[in-house]
């Protein structure tokens, strides 16, 4: 992880491309006519039968005009009899000045780097996908196109407006890239003629802001007045940034985040007043940090930093005895996911610059036997046919699936939260390392990974031994799937407070994180620093003091 010398090829090539914030769809929302009709910035693919690509102001999602498709003629072959079986039509709109087949008119990339798309479209025909293909250079044609994985499901168009929003990553050997929304198939199959409408059209790059991900865990401001928080932040984030940290992930309570819009709430939350988060974003953009919100949905709800059970005890989680959880909600409960989610959004609505959420140790606590509540009698009752609180043995195998699927419910509703409304936002968890034993307590983080919820993932590898920290990081990275590995290594811990880590050791492990392709790391936490351990992340990132 030398993270300016050996990363410099990369951060030059990286920053004479997109920034993070800047849509590389020119003409999203299709405004601008370009000569020959079509809309401007925007290309086709024509691959068989009679099609045209249009700007139209007779359908749009918003705005004047949108881009439309029209498929207007089949393709049949040559010699062959002009019927159903024979017919077909294929083409494409395309998000850049690009024809499908060469690479002149893509869109310049690195390898490695994640992008995101999002549009609306509506039509007549019945089906269309998204596909993103790929040229190793400027010059290459038809014959060098590559493939690029996307994570798409087959758009199904109808009279309505949808949004359509997916991911994917540039592999090796690609400089240049297109985004395409194809329309194809045969007579005979079912497909037909007709239109498809795109409107509002967002590709992003992200990036973190050197190409390599370096943070902190921070506990947030400690200072309740605003003079001296912001004395605070700009101090902390001032010796950070000399480390070479580029990256915060902030604790974010709930009480803090409902505290911004509710007043009588400021007296528990006096940060909120002047506004801390705010402040925690504008010094860190000023010195070109990213702040990920480091949120935990389902624990750390005690009275003193959450709103949940303070105004809903009903949904603390219920161990086998009866006793409620003082710190704990149900995750089973659908209200409770979605407050947690609709806090989540208002929080990112209202910080546009906050780079990610950040999800702290997902599911139920270590050890709980959870959950016995009301609500989960009665769903156990009724999907399962079993009385969990008469015969906790037996039911604990419904409770830990429950567990895992209710908690991978709320992973995936974020994920198309961020993605339909922030798209260009990071997302990520940190927890267990490893080979993922705990998805019983609904830390399925290894499913969330394999299935592209999750941009990256952090586990906890807190171990004051470099050989066991590179072992299980890279067991960690063999769950992953193409999800990316940043590892998370500590200061001080739980277990060995109020001891610290060696410097030595905080050292090796960066360097084997960056041996292992990590795509960088987070440290616990901001507090538990000690010089010395910020000349040793200095030193293993080879900035010069």
């Amino acid at each position: 992880m030398r993270c300016l010398a050996a990363c410099g090829v990369f951060v030059m090539l990286v920053s004479s491309l997109a920034t993070a914030a800047e849509n590389l769809v020119g003409n999203p929302s299709a405004e601008e006519l370009a000569a020959g009709g079509a809309p401007k910035g925007w290309g086709t693919y024509v691959g068989a039968g009679g099609l045209r690509l249009t700007r139209t102001e007779d359908e749009k999602h918003s705005g004047n005009a949108a881009a439309c498709l029209e498929l207007s003629k089949w393709h049949t072959p040559k010699d062959a009899k002009d019927m159903p079986e024979n017919r077909s039509v294929s083409g494409a709109i395309i998000l850049a000045e690009n024809d499908g087949y060469r690479a002149r008119g893509a869109l310049a990339c690195a390898p490695g780097a994640n992008y995101v798309f999002t549009f609306w479209y509506k039509g007549t025909i019945p089906s269309a996908k998204v596909g993103v293909t790929g040229w190793p250079s400027e010059e290459a044609d038809h014959t060098q196109r590559v493939t690029i994985p996307v994570s798409v499901a087959l758009l199904r168009p109808s009279d309505q407006w949808q949004q359509c929003a997916g991911a994917f990553r540039i592999p090796e050997g690609v400089q240049r890239f297109a985004v395409m929304v194809a329309a194809s198939g045969q007579e005979s199959k079912g497909f037909r003629l007709g239109k498809l409408y795109v409107d509002d059209a967002q590709l992003v790059s992200k990036q973190f802001p050197d190409g390599q991900l370096r943070g902190v865990w921070w506990g947030f401001v400690k200072a309740t007045e605003r003079t001296e928080g912001v004395r605070e932040i700009a101090e902390s984030l001032d010796r950070l940034k000399a480390a070479g940290i580029n990256s915060l992930f902030v604790w974010s309570s709930s009480l803090h985040i409902a505290a911004l819009d509710r007043p009588e709430l400021l007296k528990s939350e006096p940060q909120a007043a002047w506004d801390a988060y705010g402040e925690i974003l504008q010094a860190a953009t000023k010195r070109g940090m990213q702040v990920h919100a480091w949120f935990s949905p389902w624990i750390y709800k005690d009275a003193s930093r959450g709103i949940e059970l303070r105004e809903h005890p009903q949904w603390a989680a219920v161990n086998a005895d009866g006793k409620a959880d003082e710190k704990g909600l149900c995750f089973i409960r659908p209200e409770v996911r979605k407050f947690e989610l609709d806090l989540l959004g208002r929080l990112m609505e209202r910080y546009p610059d906050l780079a990610g959420i950040h999800i702290e140790e997902p599911g139920f606590n270590w050890g709980a036997d959870y959950c016995y509540c009301e609500y989960c009698e009665r769903l156990c009752r009724q999907w399962f046919g079993i009385e969990i609180r008469k015969d906790p043995v037996a039911a604990r195998p419904a409770l830990q699936n429950l567990a895992a699927f209710m908690c991978s419910d709320f992973i995936a509703r974020l994920r198309e939260l961020v993605m339909a409304k922030h798209p260009g936002k990071w997302l990520s968890a940190n927890g267990s390392c490893g080979r993922n034993p705990d998805w019983h307590i609904g830390r399925d983080w290894a499913t969330w990974a394999r299935r592209g919820y999750l941009d990256f993932y952090v586990p906890q590898v807190y171990t004051k031994s470099a050989d066991v920290f590179r072992q299980r990081a890279l067991e960690t990275k063999n769950c992953l799937g193409d999800c990316d590995l940043v590892t998370g290594m500590a200061v001080s811990w739980s277990a060995i407070y109020p001891e610290r880590q060696a410097p030595e050791v905080l050292r090796a492990q960066i360097d084997a994180s960056r041996q292992l392709g990590a795509k960088g790391f987070v440290i616990f936490h901001r507090d538990h620093f000690q010089d010395e351990h910020f000349a040793a992340i200095r030193q293993a990132c080879e900035i010069k003091p």
